[in-house]
């Protein structure tokens, strides 16, 4: 997945590929296990994954973008990447949730009509699991803000661009006091998710270059134990939770209250930050084939599986026995893998181009960006 690609560099983050992967197969299990006679108990699983997704995002446009120059052009290539990451598979499950709707199914699972669809074109609806796409957009305006302060102080640490870092912060924290507030759709409601994790992404620069600096034999840090450590807190989490002790691992009265707390931003941004960094055992668990695979296709797979919830929920018999689970799981896997090969990178590489050729087009309008004439 392109986002994972090192700023400069053609190297993939695969570790962190694959953890956007589990965070969408999180996703499935929480939206999925009440419509199947499943022994298991599901305790905001669904809620984690999203939280991962949202700590992730922030991540990835600090670690990719922050050590950039903020320039006219960077601007319209950053956009160009968001638009092209996001607009191929929303907008074509967009339009089939309309058909569906009008032609088919008036109580589809997407009820996208024409009385909520510009919203939903806009990315600011609030259907089923398209809400949580609205405050992810409106983080991307959001960072450019961020992008162009602190740009402006790394380029000139005088006090206007201290100045500017201060409102900055105090902005953020002033959002992040009223995020209870705020509806679920609004970024300042989800704002510590995103912040956390992009401050782990400025870190992860740091430590990279520091890193690099050493020397391509010398490690500043090993990450193995760390990693292992992780991991078994996870597993023994799960643990707890299927044996029906979750109120002692997740001690939150509900969704509002999960999403609200600082504490979980941190532990997802740790996550996030600590992942990124290689090790034999984060690649085994995280960077392996099957899970890379799910975090390339994971933005389908968190769009595609409640229709598939939604077919066999209406046309198989309920509670849907277990037998049913394989199937279910192939079904959500296959169509998310298929959307991703015809409608995903196919979209984004149209958009990338045509973004890419108005981009050369338009850099001859900003005389600063203009070929020198050649010497004679």
């Amino acid at each position: 997945m392109s986002d994972t690609k090192a700023a400069g560099g053609s190297d993939r983050i695969d570790a962190i590929t694959g953890l956007r992967g589990l965070a969408a197969l999180l996703v499935v299990y929480g939206h999925s296990v009440d419509w199947f006679s499943l022994p298991l108990v599901n305790r905001f699983s669904g809620e984690i994954g999203v939280t991962v997704f949202f700590a992730l995002s922030g991540f990835l446009m600090a670690y990719l973008y922050l050590g950039r120059d903020f320039t006219a052009l960077g601007v319209t290539e950053y956009a160009i990447h968001r638009f092209s990451r996001i607009a191929p598979a929303y907008l074509f499950i967009l339009l089939l949730s309309l058909i569906v709707c009008a032609a088919f199914d008036p109580n589809f699972v997407y009820a996208i009509t024409g009385k909520n669809l510009l919203r939903h074109i806009l990315f600011s609806g609030n259907v089923s699991v398209f809400w949580s796409i609205t405050p992810e957009v409106e983080f991307y305006f959001l960072f450019v803000l961020l992008w162009a302060v602190g740009n402006r102080y790394l380029r000139r640490p005088d006090a206007a661009g201290l100045a500017g870092l201060a409102l900055l912060a105090f902005g953020g924290l002033i959002l992040m006091g009223y995020r209870d507030v705020f509806p679920g759709t609004f970024v300042g409601s989800k704002l510590h998710y995103f912040l956390f994790g992009a401050i782990a992404g400025v870190l992860r620069s740091k430590v990279g270059a520091a890193n690099a600096n050493a020397g391509g034999h010398a490690r500043l840090l090993n990450f193995n134990a760390l990693h292992g450590v992780l991991i078994l807190a996870m597993a023994a989490g799960v643990v707890l939770i299927l044996g029906g002790h979750g109120a002692a691992v997740l001690p939150f009265a509900n969704d509002k209250a999960f999403y609200s707390s600082l504490l979980l931003a941190l532990f997802a941004a740790f996550l996030v930050f600590v992942f990124s960094f290689p090790s034999a055992l984060g690649n085994a668990v995280f960077a392996n084939r099957p899970m890379v695979l799910c975090g390339e296709c994971s933005f389908s797979i968190y769009l595609l599986h409640m229709p598939v919830i939604y077919f066999f929920h209406k046309y198989l018999a309920q509670p849907l026995p277990l037998a049913l689970l394989a199937p279910f799981i192939a079904s959500v896997l296959g169509l998310s893998w298929l959307n991703y090969r015809l409608v995903e990178r196919p979209g984004a590489r149209l958009i990338k181009a045509a973004g890419h050729l108005l981009k050369r087009k338009a850099a001859w309008a900003i005389p600063a960006y203009r070929p020198a004439p050649a010497q004679k």
